[in-house]
């Protein structure tokens, strides 16, 4: 322990020096400060809906699980102001919306959709209807684009490994690993500490900024220090090859592509083609992410997604064992 804790301080120390560590970590915070600043905030993106006092509470109660209502006495006075409000009026022969006619577009469509389905709940329809809730529960810029930092994290922490790697090359520190008391278990575990704990620091940072409530933090962990292993087999597999940081960040640059083809690929992909991103763990991070961000995520979730990552991580070690060890000795 003692010798895997003096390759972590000298990686800190080597880090610092150059700002690496600190770099890398203040780009998952500087990211995420980025996101929250373009996400809409709430203010923005909620329907306000004015209806009289004497509206029914049950129309009420449902309108307000998607705008914000306000109950009034003077409708018409309430709608003419500058501000974007609806008037919601419920007589006899169904519900009617008023608009003044300058509401930021889009929002009357909304408006009539949420209304519409009010109107049609109780019919029985002859086929099956889905109401899907994105951008009604969470902004899809937000719930998605923190999916993809917290995984694009795992890949800086690859990239931290392996920078520091190429920094032991340049030293000729590595070939001296074989004739000290430090096992090469004891050097890959310290090399290696760093790019984990960016990752989990990274991802813990990311909900806290862009202000996830109600999150499962150990599932969080879990699932992301499940992928982590991806990102510090490749930084390992690159770095032990490399000679100068530039190339090997080069090289490092092209997991980006399974990354994001991953991820659109889940966001785009009909439910009957994602079977062709099974072979990525960085889809089934994001699966079981973006379910742990809703709140939606259950352990047997959790368990399935990480052990499936772990079982390619070991396929993708195997490929690569002979290459890091050659690249070790």
């Amino acid at each position: 322990m003692r010798r895997i804790l003096n390759i972590v301080r000298r990686d800190i120390k080597s880090g610092t020096r150059d700002w690496l560590v600190i770099y890398l970590a203040a780009a998952p915070i500087m990211f995420a400060l980025v996101l929250k600043m373009l996400i809409p905030s709430v203010g923005d993106s909620t329907l306000n809906v004015a209806v009289y006092e004497d509206t029914p509470p049950a129309v009420i109660s449902y309108l307000e699980t998607y705008a914000k209502v306000i109950e009034v006495v003077d409708l018409d006075e309430r709608i003419l102001r500058m501000d974007d409000v609806f008037g919601v009026i419920v007589g006899d022969s169904g519900i009617e919306i008023v608009a003044q006619g300058n509401e930021m577009e889009g929002t009357v469509d909304l408006l009539k959709t949420i209304v519409g389905r009010y109107e049609n709940q109780v019919i029985d329809l002859p086929i099956e209807v889905e109401f899907t809730d994105i951008g009604w529960i969470m902004s899809p810029m937000k719930l998605e684009g923190a999916n993809l930092l917290i995984i694009f994290n795992t890949i800086l922490g690859g990239m931290l490994i392996l920078l520091n790697l190429v920094e032991e090359k340049m030293s000729n520190t590595i070939s001296a690993i074989n004739v000290t008391p430090t096992k090469r278990r004891e050097f890959i575990i310290g090399k290696g500490f760093l790019g984990f704990f960016l990752t989990l620091y990274g991802g813990a940072a990311v909900v806290t900024i862009l202000g996830f409530e109600g999150i499962n933090y150990a599932m969080l962990f879990i699932s992301v220090f499940a992928i982590s292993f991806i990102g510090a087999i490749i930084g390992f597999s690159i770095g032990v090859v490399s000679d100068e940081p530039i190339s090997a960040i080069a090289s490092m640059k092209t997991v980006f592509i399974p990354v994001l083809a991953s991820i659109f690929g889940a966001i785009y992909l009909p439910t009957k083609w994602l079977f062709i991103l099974y072979w990525s763990p960085f889809y089934w991070a994001y699966d079981v992410i973006k379910e742990i961000l809703l709140v939606q995520a259950t352990w047997g979730q959790v368990f399935k997604n990480s052990g499936i990552i772990l079982v390619i991580t070991v396929l993708v070690f195997v490929g690569l064992r002979k290459k890091i060890q050659n690249g070790l000795s």
